[in-house]
């Protein structure tokens, strides 16, 4: 997750990882600030990278709201957001393989995607690689 942040950063956004939050509090981002504020005591630290991705989508898009939260889901302004947030991801999970070695069942699982975002994944697959 450092180099995804780093990467936020490159982008000129902040991000502030917070566990004072409850474990269900999703993850926010203002897009005013182009802050992104991370719950780092959510209950499954596994899928902290997809929410930091799925922020980072928001601002890549020009979301405008006053404080967007993590929302998993496949239309509309989260599920532009899930695009981003898995083109993000992807160079990360391809880093080192081979093309043969590509699947996308795998990087969902390593990112903890939802399911119902496999399809979406697919497509990016098929359209980057």
């Amino acid at each position: 997750m450092a180099s995804l942040m780093n990467k936020a950063m490159d982008f000129g956004y902040s991000v502030i990882v917070d566990n004072r939050f409850s474990s269900r509090t999703p993850s926010a981002v203002n897009p005013y600030t182009k802050t992104i504020v991370v719950n780092g005591s959510w209950h499954d630290p596994e899928q902290l990278p997809f929410q930091l991705a799925h922020e980072m989508g928001h601002l890549i898009n020009k979301d405008d709201s006053n404080c967007l939260y993590f929302s998993p889901s496949k239309y509309g302004i989260e599920g532009r957001a899930n695009v981003q947030a898995i083109k993000l991801l992807l160079p990360y999970y391809t880093y080192e393989k081979r093309i043969e070695e590509f699947n996308s069942i795998d990087f969902m699982r390593a990112f903890k995607i939802p399911q119902y975002l496999e399809s979406v994944v697919n497509e990016e697959f098929y359209k980057n690689y």
